[in-house]
Formats: C-alpha cells, structure tokens, sequence
C-alpha cells in the first residue's frame, strides 16, 4: 500500500490532469461555438442581390445608318431582351 505522501502525490497529478482536461475540452467548445457565430452573423459570403447593369448595343439598321441604344436590365432578364446585337459583359 501506497505512502499518505504517494497517495497525495497521486490525488493531486489526478486533479491537474482533470483541470487540463476540462480546459481543454471548454477552449474546444468556445471556439467552435465562436466560429459558428461567426458564420451564423455573417452569413453567406456571396450576394444574393443583382446588380443592374447598363449595355451599349449598336445595330445597323436595312438603311445602312448606325444606331445606338442604351439599356438597362438585370443579368436574369438579360436572356429576353435580345437584340440581335453582339454583347460583352464583364463579371467580377
């Protein structure tokens, strides 16, 4: 049988070790909960908004004179609003 002194010894690296172990675990559950609140109050990095985007489009018309027109649309309705007209767009 363990010495009183050994068996205090033992209790006490026991309660260090317990001590590490639930900081451990608690540091774990602290960052984890802070990523996740992270994500969760800044959501999605990407946009769901459209931005309006204004194209030039010059056509000739049977006559042979050149016309210009300005037009304004969403990139969804872009689709719908064909001229005929090559088109260029840009996407950042």
């Amino acid at each position: 049988m363990p010495s009183p002194i050994a068996q205090e010894k033992l209790a006490a690296r026991a309660r260090r070790i317990r001590l590490i172990r639930q900081r451990v675990i608690a540091s774990t559950l602290a960052a984890f909960i802070l990523a996740w609140g992270v994500v969760a109050f800044d959501g999605s990095k990407g946009t769901t908004t459209t931005v309006a985007s204004t194209t030039s489009a010059t056509t000739t018309d049977t006559s042979g004179s050149a016309t210009s027109s300005d037009t304004t649309s969403s990139p969804d309705t872009s689709a719908s609003t064909d001229t005929g007209a090559t088109m260029t767009t840009s996407q950042s």
